[in-house]
């Protein structure tokens, strides 16, 4: 099977699973560093200076279609290339995505009012067209009320995402607002706080039916985890131990599923499970893997990385084809290793170090001592840790355990 393939997320597994690999290449910093071993084993790579140029993806969908490459499937790991990738599988004439799944699944407006459609609990929200263009606090205290919170309509894992409490707060806010480097629109969403648990959901799905389906809960709310300096990351969920959570969101899922018209593929859905009311109440989903070690989590329970099994479907492979095994651990789950405030590294573990601890089962550290870094959003993680323990309640112990042992210094 033939496949395009955007970005250079998991690029490995691209390549030892499909016959034959085209790339779509940035010119981010990421894909400047393949090196040309790696590159050589693609059957052609386009080079181009974003995911978000029309003519330049087009540029590529023409080269494709007059050589009659015939590309079978995009693949698109990334959250930033998702609109990418449903423009040039519109452009290629593919079904397994589209520009209007992207959107869906992107826009957080389009989400929640599809959700809404569908009878699907949301939260109060405003659009903002154009957060430089003064929006009425006015306006949007008596279409959300407060605590609200405040992010890119487009956006992901947090990044310019920050609660606001009452009108002054937010005049102040939206006189100053600007968003991260990586995010182009200049929408934004002003959304009604939920005060609760908040979970992601993992699953891989053929025809509507999930082939995994994964309830993670984190370990406090991300914007009160990046707030109070509390441990980032989240516990699986054992299904045995939480059966009637399962079903809830299972079916809320597949609810959600048709509204936004998905079949099939990878998906990472975020809900927040009320204090007050315990309703459960939708608040984005994603069409891709789940970032940061997600996938690798995954593999820690059931054998398979995510990554594997979402491609496997996407290659239309069968189930039976996926060779899953219990774990090591009967719980597990990921840990963030994030800096209290931005500034030079002074002092961070090795993976050496943090795969020496018994309960860690696998770690990726991407910084190093010497490095500078910017900690302007929840997602600015220096080290990513797979946990095990022998139950829930010990996991969360020893997640607290490595992030007072591992903690990463800077000044």
């Amino acid at each position: 099977m033939k496949v395009l393939m955007l970005r250079h997320n998991l690029h490995q597994l691209v390549l030892e699973h499909a016959d034959e690999v085209y790339a779509v290449l940035d010119d981010s910093a990421g894909c400047r560093a393949l090196p040309p071993k790696t590159l050589e084993r693609f059957a052609g790579v386009y080079r181009i200076s974003s995911y978000d140029s029309l003519e330049e993806l087009s540029a590529v969908a023409g080269d494709l279609l007059t050589r009659g490459t015939g590309i079978d499937r995009v693949v698109s790991f990334a959250e930033f290339t998702q609109y990418a990738a449903g423009y040039l599988a519109h452009l290629l004439g593919l079904e397994h995505f589209s520009p209007a799944l992207a959107l869906a699944t992107r826009d957080k407006r389009v989400t929640k009012a599809l959700a809404a459609r569908a009878g699907l609990p949301v939260a109060r929200w405003y659009s903002i067209p154009d957060v430089t263009d003064r929006p009425d606090p006015a306006a949007i205290e008596e279409a959300v009320g407060f605590p609200l919170v405040l992010k890119p309509a487009g956006g992901w894992g947090t990044l310019s995402t920050v609660k606001v409490h009452d009108r002054e707060e937010l005049a102040e806010i939206l006189a100053g607002y600007s968003t991260e480097a990586e995010l182009v629109s200049r929408q934004a969403v002003a959304e009604e706080f939920i005060d609760g648990e908040e979970f992601h959901v993992d699953a891989v799905w053929r025809e509507g039916a999930p082939w995994i389906f994964h309830i993670s809960r984190y370990f406090s709310p991300r914007l009160r985890a990046w707030v109070g300096h509390t441990p980032h990351g989240s516990v699986m969920l054992a299904e045995q131990d939480h059966h009637e959570l399962y079903d809830q969101v299972r079916k809320l899922h597949v609810q959600l599923n048709e509204a936004i018209g998905l079949e099939r593929g990878a998906t990472h859905l975020e809900v927040f499970r009320e204090h007050e009311s315990g309703r459960l109440v939708v608040s984005e989903i994603a069409s891709r893997v789940g970032g940061a070690n997600v996938s690798e989590v995954v593999a820690a329970r059931g054998g398979v990385h995510g990554g594997v099994v979402a491609l496997h479907e996407l290659l239309d492979g069968d189930l039976t084809g996926l060779a899953f095994t219990e774990g090591a651990f009967a719980s597990v789950g990921c840990l963030c290793l994030v800096p209290d405030r931005s500034g030079t590294i002074t002092a961070i573990a090795s993976r050496e170090e943090l795969l020496a601890h018994p309960n860690v089962v696998d770690a990726a550290v991407y910084r190093r001592a010497g490095d500078t870094v910017e900690v302007s959003h929840p997602s600015a993680w220096c080290a990513l840790l797979v946990v095990g323990a022998d139950s829930e309640a010990e996991l969360l112990d020893v997640v607290e355990e490595l992030a007072a042992t591992y903690r990463v210094e800077t000044a």
